[in-house]
């Protein structure tokens, strides 16, 4: 039995999210299994380019619009949706987003194109570059798997150091959690992961690597990050890891400190994170997408949320 959230956020079953899902890969499929089971969501039309992709199958008679012709299939529907989650290819995204704005909606972005703001939910309240837009019209890019699962610490070990020399961020994943998307879009992947870690510190000397485990098993997420600075306070950093992994682990149960920060060299803090998958659709060890979809669902609730309280302090 699903339980309604507090009256006082989301106070009738009319006032549920509704939304889009577009993108029936492995994502966009648990991304919506995610949304179905979620009682602030209500998933209007899950969206594809196959009708025979297993996918949209899976969703006969739970989605009441199964679509196969792409977002251009969506035109009699975006009266009813509120926005749309996007999880095709980078190359896709730039033509989703036109048409979106044309219909003042917003999109969460989980492909890493960059187009959107760079978001990571734990940090909405703490990095000026990570807020959420009070226009109802906005995108707000996924980042990366190692985007998503990098940002706490980044945070929390930059904040409490100086000069900041050096950034490294090294994920490591089940290669069977990897799909053509992820593999077409390594480059893209680089770029936005390195992109939001300058973001984050101002530093340009960043680097991101992502590996793909073939290991059996399958080997669950791991994240690390090195950074090097002219001085630390682990004090600090300690505690303000274990404060924002807590917070991470509200919205991906899975996420855990596996390795606290510590000092690995002569001027240089690590520490490690795992993801485990929280089985939606796909199996433990994708926690790669787990937290990507996560991130997207909580995105979605802050945005819509800050911009409900906006409405009702404008008409009061």
């Amino acid at each position: 039995m699903r339980t309604l959230l507090s009256r006082e956020v989301w106070p009738m079953s009319n006032d549920k999210i509704k939304v889009a899902v577009i993108g029936t890969g492995n994502i966009g499929t648990d991304l919506c299994e995610r949304l179905l089971k979620d009682p602030k969501f209500e998933v209007l039309a899950f969206v594809g380019r196959r009708s025979t992709s297993s996918g949209l199958m899976r969703m006969s008679g739970r989605v009441p619009n199964l679509l196969d012709s792409g977002i251009e299939s969506l035109e009699p529907l975006w009266a009813q949706l509120d926005g749309v989650f996007d999880a095709t290819s980078a190359s896709a995204h730039a033509e989703h987003w036109a048409i979106v704005q044309q219909h003042k909606r917003w999109i969460i972005d989980l492909t890493p194109s960059r187009i959107g703001k760079q978001l990571v939910p734990v940090l909405i309240d703490k990095s000026a570059s990570m807020k959420i837009s009070t226009e109802n019209v906005a995108n707000y890019s996924m980042i990366t798997c190692g985007g998503q699962s990098s940002a706490a610490l980044i945070y929390a070990i930059t904040k409490h150091a100086k000069s900041v020399e050096e950034v490294e961020i090294s994920s490591s994943i089940a290669s069977l959690s990897a799909g053509p998307a992820t593999r077409n879009n390594i480059d893209e992947y680089i770029d936005s992961t390195e992109n939001m870690a300058t973001l984050l510190t101002g530093c340009s000397a960043v680097k991101s690597i992502l590996v793909l485990n073939p290991a059996e098993p399958p080997v669950m997420m791991r994240t690390t990050v090195h950074v090097r600075a002219a001085n630390f306070d682990l004090v600090q950093i300690l505690k303000e890891t274990r404060d924002l992994v807590a917070k991470v682990k509200s919205y991906v149960p899975g996420y855990d400190l596996v390795v606290e920060p510590h000092v690995a060299g002569s001027g240089q803090i690590s520490a490690t994170v795992k993801v485990l998958g929280s089985g939606y659709y796909l199996p433990e060890y994708s926690g790669n997408l787990d937290i990507i979809n996560a991130a997207a669902v909580e995105t979605a609730t802050q945005h819509v949320q800050a911009n409900r309280l906006k409405d009702a302090r404008i008409k009061s």
